[in-house]
């Protein structure tokens, strides 16, 4: 069957579309009020890559933050689908659609969710009970994806998938060729992502009135808890045939219900057609099967067009906080795409009526939405900050989603995921993200819940059910985390360090006790003791006040987490100036970080792709914010040569288009920085100075508040002026930018 072009989907959407935008990618720059963000967004970055430079995205359809992100799961020419290449149910490079779940995470490096698949086949045969019976060839001629909507033409079967969402449910339409002998659809349960486990499900159909319901409870690859999802749809027109499943291959034509419960259960049913073209409509709660119901009830659409131009229009509104001028069709893809995908997670766990399901395991009311599934140790450094800069009231929501799970789970969470914690990675990165925005003035949230818990935590007084540090006595008794009795120990120091210091700038700015202030101020420095002046490295350093060896300082080894010595070196993002002073001063620090991005650039050029970088290494954390450092260094210069290296060398508009995983959104929104010319210093207010990647940008900063950006003239910027007046330091505050009404960024020379 033919494919639906990207003109044509977005011909489809006209209807919601500013008359005077582009349909199609404009090869000029438009004036301010002509940008049209969701024109420029292509949800197919980030979708490919290899190794340690997979993107783990997925093109599939959703809206800003949205409970359903319904999109294709994919496998290998083999029928494989490994989940270190499919953080979001897809890969570029895969040949086979194995189903649309209506679930995904967004860009992580392991798999969850895919849940409540759904499948068209040319009728039912018992070995379409799993992946590998009802599996389609697919090309990417044939496909595209545009904010809300996602189309997919196969040819066996031959039928095209057109797929849309509201927050709460996916909106599929299934149009067969009329060659098709029985138009069927497949409810697989049975369907996870790799490394998931079906423990239970149920499904009941009610061919009479198109209605399908059910629920299913997985063992997830990274949920700590067992998690279920309870569905209920309709299709249109009613079946003419169906039948269940309770087990591989073993059909039960005719029925209407199945029930199980098995490790790795394989349980589904079907609908069997008439007529060639199909509508579902599926709500998805994570509460229980009431909140299905009436999710679906509450976001009910006519029909696909409807969903999609509602999505578009949801997608317009919320990434038109920033709308930039000028620029090449590249840059504007770059960062439209860069603010779609920072909204791809956190995801609102509450139903429609604002009924969620805690980490207690129990169901509350809200008057507010909830939200979970945040890569905390990736998005604090610039997920977060920009959430408080762009959405304030959605940063706030967000926030206070972290007050439930002190009070009903007992901690702060590190990677909190559906309804429990995953615990993955190192530190405290909770604390970060409440502490900097309480300290950037952001209200609205139960910020005493969250930073009191914080500092009785970082103070020894309670240890969290999870996400906690490790012991903080060590940090009392010897300044650091030892490494001879703590795992990860220099990434441990460092990420804590982080977190006590935002803690206690925001504990200053709330009229805490100052003795608290100071102690917490002082653990921010807790990473010194592991700089070696003999080695001129941070590393392990023993009990005892010994060093642990060194090692290779290009390899990964058990002292950091995910990185290396080079790119630790530079993890104290939130004093830089204290940095520079304990590395040697100026004269030593500025050849050292030269070398650090100079090196970097000789082996990117290269192109030894999917190896992890031995040097700056934009495709993970850890260093993402030393471009920014030059500026102490009297360097602006630098800091501006290495951002748009990084620009250009680590964004693109391919699938490859990222440098790694997206991690939840945090690589795109440090391309929304740069563009900005601004970039947060993790756990401050402060934000380091750079140069935009656009001529002017007008950013709706902070509630209510629009501050103008513009790069006057050719070449290096050589001053930066707020409202006129010259700044003659390398960063400014974020009081600053909400007084300001417009940064100026002064170019001179060719």
């Amino acid at each position: 069957m033919s494919a639906l072009s990207r003109a044509a989907v977005l011909t489809l959407l006209a209807g919601c579309a500013d008359p005077a935008a582009p349909a199609t990618m404009a090869d000029t720059g438009p004036a301010p009020e002509a940008w049209d963000p969701v024109d420029y967004v292509d949800p197919m970055i980030a979708t490919g890559g290899i190794g340690y430079q997979v993107g783990c995205g997925f093109p599939g359809a959703g809206t800003p933050n949205g409970l359903v992100k319904l999109s294709p799961d994919t496998a290998n020419s083999s029928g494989a689908a490994l989940g270190a290449y499919r953080g979001g149910g897809y890969h570029y490079d895969d040949v086979y659609v194995q189903g649309f779940s209506h679930m995904h995470l967004y860009a992580v490096g392991l798999t969850d969710y895919g849940l409540v698949g759904v499948m068209p086949v040319d009728g039912m045969t018992a070995d379409k009970t799993t992946e590998a019976g009802y599996r389609a060839a697919f090309d990417h001629a044939d496909e595209v994806a545009v904010p809300g909507r996602y189309t997919l033409s196969l040819d066996a079967p031959a039928v095209t998938v057109d797929l849309s969402a509201t927050p709460h449910t996916g909106v599929h339409r299934y149009t067969f060729a009329p060659s098709a002998e029985a138009p069927t659809l497949l409810i697989d349960l049975g369907h996870v992502m790799d490394g998931s486990v079906v423990k239970s499900a149920a499904i009941d159909l009610d061919p009479a009135s198109g209605r399908l319901s059910g629920w299913m409870r997985t063992d997830g690859a990274m949920a700590r808890a067992d998690f279920t999802v309870w569905f209920d749809g309709v299709v249109s027109p009613p079946p003419s045939d169906w039948g269940v499943w309770a087990s591989e291959g073993a059909l039960e034509p005719g029925a209407t219900a199945a029930a199980g419960e098995a490790d790795g259960l394989r349980l589904g049913g079907w609908l069997s057609f008439d007529q060639p073209e199909i509508d579902v409509q599926i709500g998805i709660s994570t509460v229980d099967a009431d909140g299905a119901a009436a999710n679906l009830a509450a976001e009910r659409v006519a029909d696909v067009n409807s969903a999609a131009a509602a999505a578009w229009e949801t997608w317009r509104d919320a990434l038109s906080v920033v709308r930039p001028s000028g620029g090449t069709d590249r840059d504007r893809t770059i960062f439209a795409t860069a603010l779609y995908h920072s909204r791809m997670m956190p995801t609102e766990f509450t139903d429609a009526d604002l009924r969620y399901r805690g980490f207690d395991q129990e169901i509350h009311q809200s008057d507010r939405r909830w939200y979970t599934d945040m890569s905390l140790w990736d998005t604090y450094r610039t997920l977060h900050p920009l959430y408080t800069a762009l959405w304030p009231d959605l940063h706030a929501d967000v926030l206070d989603s972290l007050a439930p799970m002190v009070t009903q789970g007992g901690g702060l969470p590190r990677w909190p995921l559906a309804t429990w914690d995953g615990g993955f990675m190192v530190g405290t990165p909770a604390t970060i993200i409440a502490a900097e925005a309480a300290l950037k003035g952001l209200d609205g949230w139960d910020a005493d819940t969250v930073l009191d818990f914080a500092v009785d935590q970082a103070t020894g007084g309670v240890v969290g059910a999870y996400g906690a540090p490790p012991d903080v006595t060590h940090l009392d008794r010897t300044g650091y985390y030892p490494e001879d009795l703590v795992g990860r120990s220099v990434a441990n120091t460092q990420e804590v360090a982080i977190s006590d210091y935002a803690l206690g700038l925001a504990v200053q700015a709330r009229g805490g006790d100052p003795a608290l202030v100071e102690q917490l101020l002082a653990r921010g420095a807790t990473w010194e003791p592991l700089y070696d002046p003999a080695t001129g490295w941070v590393h392990g350093r023993m009990s005892d006040g010994t060093f642990g060896e060194l090692g290779d300082v290009g390899i990964w080894n058990g002292d950091y987490a995910e990185g290396n010595a080079r790119q630790y070196l530079w993890m104290a993002p939130h004093v830089p100036e204290r940095l520079i002073a304990v590395l040697g001063g100026a004269e030593v620090v500025e050849p050292r970080l030269v070398e650090f991005f100079e090196e970097a650039a000789i082996d990117a050029a290269d192109d030894i792709e999917g190896l992890p970088e031995t040097w700056y290494w934009h495709g993970n954390e850890v260093d993402l914010h030393a471009a920014w450092l030059f500026g102490w260094l009297g360097r602006p210069d630098l800091t501006q040569t290495w951002v748009d290296w990084i620009w250009g060398r680590w964004y693109g508009t391919g699938p490859d288009g990222l440098a790694g995983n997206d991690d939840g959104g945090t690589l795109s929104a440090w391309a929304a920085w740069a563009a900005m010319g601004i970039y947060p210093l993790a756990g401050t207010d402060r934000y380091a100075l750079g140069a935009p990647q656009f001529p002017t940008l007008d950013v709706q900063f902070g509630e209510g508040h629009t501050l103008h950006i513009e790069r006057i003239g050719a070449g290096t910027v050589t001053r930066v002026e707020l409202d006129g007046v010259v700044v003659d330091t390398p960063d400014l505050r974020h009081a600053d930018l909400l007084a300001g009404h417009t940064l100026t960024f002064v170019a001179e020379g060719p």
